[in-house]
C-alpha cells in the first residue's frame, strides 16, 4: 500500500472516531433507556414512603410528614411506630425505605448495617434530649450527672444522699426503648451497660409509676415529657434541671439549651434511608432543610439552624 491510500484510510479513522461520539452525544435518548434506569421510576415529590419510627419521636415525626404532603400533595409518607429495637430492622428487611432512630445505632446495628449489600444512608436531621423526672411532691430541685449515675448504678439507696427527704429511692425506665437507654449509659458511663432500674412495660407505665409513687423517679424523652404534661398525670410529675457536676449552675432541659449544647443529656436523632428509593430520599432531603424549623413545634431542637433572610424598608 502506497503512501497516499495510507494517508486517506488514516483520515477516516479519525474523522469515523469523531463524528460518532458527536453523534451519540447528540441523539435523542431512546425510550426504553436512562441512565440511571435501576433507580426506581418514582420522582422524589411523587409516590409513597414508608417510614419506620422510633415510637418516642412518633409526634414529632407527624408534624413533619404532614407539613411535607401539603407541600408535595403527590407523596403519601405512611410512618410506623415501632420499639426502638425494631426500628432499624424494620429498614433492614425491606418492610420500610427509611428509618428514624434517637440516638446513635448500637454495635450490633452498625455492624449488620455495615455487612449489607444494598447500602443504608444515614443523615443526622436533630437533637433530642432526656430529662429526668420524679414526682411533683419530691423536694429536690434539681441534680448533676455525678448523682445521675449513682441513681442509675444503684449505689443511691435513699433520696436523703441527694440532698431530699428520707426515704427509698426507685429508679425506673422504659424497658421497650433500648435506645434511650443506651443514650443514658454512654453519657453516664461512657459505654454501654447494663442500668440499675426497675423495667416498666411502657412510658404510659414509667409516667403512671412516677405520679403516683413519691419514691419513684425515671429518665425519658424531651418530646415524652412534653405529652406527659399535658395528660391526667402532667400535674404529677416534674422534671429537674441538669447540671455537668457539683457547684455548676443546673440546665432545664428546652429546644434552646439542647441545640446551645448547654444541656447534658443529649442525643442525636438520625435519618436512615434507602438511597435507591427516590421518595425516601427525598422526604429526608426536606428533613434536612424546610423540615428544620419544624422540629422545634416537635419539643426536639433541629440539628442545624435554617437561614433566615431580613428584608429591611
Amino acid at each position: 500500500m502506497d503512501q497516499r491510500a495510507r494517508n486517506i484510510i488514516i483520515s477516516i479513522i479519525l474523522v469515523v472516531g469523531l463524528l460518532v461520539p458527536v453523534w451519540m452525544w447528540m441523539r435523542t435518548p431512546s425510550k426504553t433507556y436512562r441512565p440511571g434506569s435501576l433507580l426506581p421510576v418514582e420522582t422524589a415529590t411523587r409516590g409513597d414512603a414508608s417510614v419506620a419510627v422510633d415510637r418516642s419521636l412518633l409526634k414529632v415525626m407527624e408534624l413533619q410528614s404532614k407539613s411535607f404532603s401539603d407541600h408535595y400533595p403527590n407523596v403519601k409518607v405512611s410512618l410506623t411506630p415501632e420499639p426502638s429495637g425494631r426500628t432499624v430492622l424494620r429498614l433492614l428487611d425491606r418492610e420500610a425505605g427509611a428509618a428514624v432512630v434517637d440516638g446513635a445505632l448500637i454495635r450490633e446495628e452498625d455492624s449488620v448495617v455495615s455487612s449489607m449489600k444494598r447500602p443504608v444512608k444515614k443523615e443526622p436531621i436533630a437533637r433530642n434530649a432526656l430529662v429526668f423526672i420524679v414526682n411533683r411532691a419530691n423536694p429536690l430541685i434539681a441534680i448533676n450527672l455525678g448523682d445521675l449515675k449513682r441513681v442509675f448504678s444503684g449505689s443511691a439507696k435513699e433520696w436523703k444522699s441527694l440532698g431530699g427527704q428520707s426515704g427509698e429511692l426507685v429508679a425506673c425506665v422504659d424497658g421497650s426503648d433500648f435506645r434511650s437507654q443506651a443514650v443514658l449509659s454512654e453519657a453516664l458511663f461512657g459505654k454501654a451497660r447494663r442500668l440499675s432500674a426497675t423495667a416498666m412495660p411502657d412510658i404510659a407505665g414509667v409516667i403512671s409509676r412516677v405520679a403516683e409513687d413519691e419514691r419513684a423517679c425515671a429518665i425519658m424523652t424531651l418530646p415524652e415529657y412534653a405529652a406527659a404534661l399535658k395528660s391526667v398525670n402532667g400535674a404529677k410529675i416534674k422534671a429537674l434541671p441538669v447540671s455537668r457536676k457539683t457547684g455548676d449552675a443546673p440546665v432545664e432541659a428546652t429546644p434552646a439549651t439542647v441545640y446551645a449544647g448547654q444541656y447534658p443529656l443529649v442525643s442525636i436523632v438520625y435519618y436512615l434511608y434507602d438511597p435507591y428509593d427516590p421518595t425516601a430520599k427525598g422526604f429526608g432531603a426536606w428533613l434536612a432543610k424546610e423540615g428544620q424549623t419544624l422540629f422545634e413545634r416537635g419539643d426536639i431542637a433541629p440539628y442545624r439552624q435554617t437561614e433566615r433572610t431580613i428584608i429591611l424598608k
